[in-house]
């Protein structure tokens, strides 16, 4: 082992399948694929009960999915 920790799975993942590609590195020529998650308010909203995004719910999650 090189001395890293492996990749923790993120608990609003547990149960479900992992996205194609989900433990590549990122290409940084490419665009990232769309998400239809409001980033920005899931951050905020985990800072404020201070955990991090990792942490949270499925239902926690899903209250910041775009309609």
């Amino acid at each position: 082992m090189n001395g890293t920790k492996p990749m923790e799975l993120p608990k609003f993942l547990e149960g479900e399948p992992l996205p194609a590609g989900y433990y590549d590195e990122p290409d940084p020529y490419e665009s990232a694929p769309s998400c239809n998650i409001d980033l920005p308010a899931l951050s905020k909203y985990a800072r404020s009960i201070d955990k991090r995004i990792t942490d949270l719910t499925k239902d926690e999650v899903r209250r910041f999915t775009r309609k």
